[in-house]
């Protein structure tokens, strides 16, 4: 049945990627492919059976569905190309499929990143190490997709964009969206800096210590903000015995309590000042 469904071509992006409409449905699909958009044009009649398709899928639904149509109208249709391309090789390279919401936001980011790169204008990521650290997975599928980008616009894109595009990547990914990943992201950031001041030393972002530290604290929100029980049966032991780690994890969960609305339990402030007395022992050493 379908070989026999007729599409007319409504937007051809590039060379790989195509909006068309089927005829009888009016229902739009939007296909990529090596090479299907190559030597033809809108309004162009076809069928699927022509085509080598490699994916497709129905446009965004739903309320964001004006702000998609306004995109695609916008924004170059290479970029619009790309990001399919970028989003099509994520779901391959994660084996999942992603929030539908990032086709505006990634389309919209690299559009405007490559404005900026044209300028000459960089913007510096400071989350650039944090994020790799948190997110490895989807820092490996970013670096991917910013080859692709440097390749098909034949631009140096700075490492920066690597980190912004794994954003964009991790929140499409748990549906979280790129605001609340960016939020998380930052207030790790900040937790760490307290931790380097109040432990008087940095930490090297390749080291074991940071991957740690930073990794804990993730799952540490994320506990805390699903309010998942932790039960922790050394905290006395761990209050009486490491004084100053305590302290510490109590200052960091005045700052977690400052940017959400919710509670440090003590048992979760015990794990981290675990996880504090050794990464200050591992430093000391």
């Amino acid at each position: 049945m379908a070989a026999a469904e007729k599409y007319i071509i409504k937007k051809i992006f590039n060379n790989n990627v195509i909006l068309a409409e089927e005829i009888t449905s009016k229902r739009e699909l939007i296909f990529i492919g090596k090479g299907i958009g190559f030597s033809r044009k809108n309004g162009d009649q076809i069928s699927k059976s022509e085509l080598n398709i490699d994916k497709e899928f129905a446009p965004i639904k739903g309320e964001k569905r004006e702000n998609y149509i306004q995109l695609l109208e916008e924004v170059d249709s290479k970029i619009i190309g790309i990001t399919e391309e970028i989003i099509a090789m994520a779901s391959e390279e994660l084996n999942e499929e992603l929030d539908q919401h990032i086709r505006i936001g990634l389309a919209d980011h690299i559009a405007f990143s490559l404005k900026r790169i044209k300028d000459g204008i960089e913007v510096a990521n400071p989350f650039l190490a944090e994020t790799r650290t948190l997110y490895n997975e989807e820092y490996n599928v970013a670096e991917k997709a910013v080859k692709m980008i440097s390749e098909r616009f034949d631009l140096e894109i700075p490492e920066s964009e690597v980190g912004f595009i794994t954003l964009h990547i991790h929140g499409a990914r748990n549906e979280r969206g790129i605001s609340k990943t960016l939020k998380n992201t930052s207030l790790i950031k900040e937790l760490v800096t307290k931790v380097e001041t109040e432990l008087g030393q940095n930490l090297v972002y390749e080291s074991l210590n940071y991957a740690r530290l930073v990794n804990h604290l993730r799952f540490a929100l994320e506990r805390i903000e699903t309010g998942a029980s932790n039960p922790n049966p050394l905290l006395e032991n761990i209050k009486e015995n490491f004084d100053f780690s305590f302290k510490l994890a109590e200052k960091l969960a005045i700052i977690i309590e400052g940017k959400f609305d919710y509670q440090v339990p003590e048992s979760e402030k015990g794990y981290l000042a675990l996880h504090l007395h050794r990464l200050k022992r591992d430093l000391e050493s």
